[in-house]
C-alpha cells in the first residue's frame, strides 16, 4: 500500500511540473506574439477630408532654353570656354577643336581656285585670237603666204569634197569656247570646295545660340571627339520652368494664362506659378498632357529640381479624400510614402501616395495611395521596411 501510495504522489508530481511548464511556453508565445503586434498608439486610421480642391503633381524644374552642344566634325578639343556655372554672351565660342588640318587644305583648295582662274583668262583669249585671228599659228609663217594660198586652196578643196573650211572654224571655235566651259567649272569646283571648307571650320566651334551658362561639361581640352559626341551643355536659367504630366481630368481646369501655386523640392513656401506653354498633344501611353509653368525670378529653383504644381480640380470633390498627418510619410528620394498595417496588425506594406493640400494642423490631403479606413504607421523611422513587424526594428 505504501509503495502504491508513493507512485501515485510520483506521477501527480510529474503532472504538476509538466502543466508549470506548458503554461510558462504558452505565456512565453504570447507575450512574444503580442511583442510584434504594432501597438494601437502607433496606428493612425485614415479620416476623411472634403474641404481640399487642388491636386497636387510632381515635376521638374528645367531653364527655360537649354541645348546639348555635340561635336560634328572629328578632332582634338583645343579650345574651352569656362566651367560649369560660368556665363557667356550669345555668339561666344564655347568649345574650339584643332583647326590646322582644315586651314592647310583651305590654303591648297584657294590655289587650285587661283589655277583654275587663270585657265578661264587663258581660255578666253585663245577664243578670241581664233576668233579675230583664224589659223594665226600658220599665218605667222613666211610672212603670211599660207593665208594667202588659202584663198585658192579652199574653194578647191571644198568643191572636190576634200574638206569643209568653214565648219573646220566652227569647230575650232567651239573648241575653244568648250575650253572656257571648263575652265568655269573648275573655277565653281574650287569655289565649292572653299565653301565646304569653310563650313567644316565653322563647324569645330560650337557658338552660343542665347546668352546663358554653361549647365555641364563633357570634355576637357585635348579630348579627340568624334562626331555626335557631346560637349557641352548650354542653358538660359534667366527664367524657369517647372514641367509637369498633367491628368486628362484636370488639364481642361487649365489655360495660357492660368496662375496655380507650386511648391519646390518638399518645400513648405508656395511660389506662384503661370501656365508658360500646354502642348497639343496627349501622351498615348499615360494619357496625360505636358505643362510648363513659368516660376518668377529669385526663387531658388535649380535646374533637375523636383518641385510640386497645385492643380485646380473641379470644384468639391463629391467623393472626400483621404487625410493624414504629414509626419505619416515617409520620403525615399523625392517619392512620399506610408507604411499601411494589416489587419491583424502583424505586418507593414509600404504604399506611394499622391499628394494633396495641405489641411492645417500638420494634415495634408491625399489623392490616391491610401483609402480612408485604412491603418497606417504614425511616425515611421527612416529604417522602417515593409514586412513582418518587429518591435525591436522600430
Amino acid at each position: 500500500m505504501f509503495k502504491k501510495l508513493t507512485i501515485s504522489s510520483l506521477v501527480g508530481l510529474v503532472t504538476t511540473l509538466f502543466s508549470i511548464t506548458t503554461f510558462s511556453a504558452d505565456t512565453e508565445t504570447v507575450e512574444s506574439h503580442i511583442a510584434n503586434l504594432v501597438p494601437d498608439n502607433h496606428i493612425y486610421t485614415v479620416s476623411a477630408n472634403t474641404s481640399s480642391n487642388s491636386a497636387v503633381l510632381g515635376g521638374t524644374v528645367l531653364p527655360i532654353k537649354m541645348v546639348n552642344m555635340i561635336a560634328q566634325m572629328p578632332g582634338e578639343v583645343e579650345y574651352i570656354a569656362g566651367e560649369e556655372g560660368d556665363s557667356f554672351e550669345m555668339g561666344s565660342t564655347l568649345v574650339g577643336l584643332d583647326r590646322a588640318t582644315l586651314l592647310e587644305k583651305r590654303r591648297a583648295a584657294v590655289a587650285g581656285l587661283r589655277s583654275a582662274q587663270a585657265g578661264l583668262s587663258n581660255a578666253q583669249v585663245q577664243y578670241t585670237r581664233e576668233k579675230e585671228s583664224p589659223n594665226a599659228m600658220g599665218n605667222s609663217l613666211l610672212g603670211g603666204v599660207p593665208s594667202m594660198f588659202t584663198m585658192f586652196s579652199d574653194p578647191l578643196r571644198e568643191f572636190s569634197g576634200e574638206g569643209d573650211p568653214d565648219y573646220e572654224r566652227y569647230s575650232s571655235l567651239f573648241g575653244q569656247n568648250i575650253m572656257i566651259q571648263t575652265a568655269k567649272d573648275q573655277i565653281e569646283q574650287a569655289r565649292a570646295g572653299i565653301a565646304e571648307l569653310d563650313a567644316n571650320l565653322e563647324n569645330l566651334q560650337s557658338i552660343a545660340p542665347f546668352k546663358g551658362i554653361i549647365v555641364k561639361k563633357m570634355v576637357e581640352v585635348g579630348d579627340i571627339v568624334q562626331p555626335g559626341m557631346p560637349l557641352v551643355v548650354f542653358a538660359d536659367t534667366s527664367i524657369m520652368q517647372i514641367q509637369v504630366e498633367v491628368p486628362a481630368r484636370l488639364i481642361s481646369n487649365l489655360n495660357e494664362n492660368s496662375v496655380v501655386s507650386a511648391r519646390l523640392d518638399r518645400g513648405t513656401t508656395l511660389i506662384p506659378a503661370k501656365v508658360s506653354r500646354i502642348f497639343p498633344m496627349a501622351s498615348q501611353g499615360g494619357h496625360t498632357t505636358t505643362v510648363k509653368f513659368e516660376l518668377p525670378s529669385g526663387t531658388g529653383a535649380r535646374a533637375g529640381m523636383y518641385a510640386e504644381i497645385l492643380v485646380p480640380t473641379n470644384g468639391n470633390a463629391k467623393k472626400p479624400l483621404a487625410v493624414i498627418p504629414q509626419s505619416a510619410i515617409s520620403w525615399r528620394g523625392s517619392l512620399p510614402s506610408v507604411f499601411a498595417v494589416s489587419a491583424d496588425k502583424t505586418s507593414l506594406k509600404m504604399r506611394s501616395l499622391r499628394l494633396g493640400t495641405p489641411s492645417g494642423n500638420g494634415m495634408i490631403s491625399i489623392l490616391s495611395g491610401v483609402s480612408i479606413g485604412d491603418k497606417i504607421l504614425k511616425q515611421p523611422l527612416a529604417s522602417t521596411r515593409s514586412g513582418p513587424y518587429t518591435s525591436a526594428a522600430q
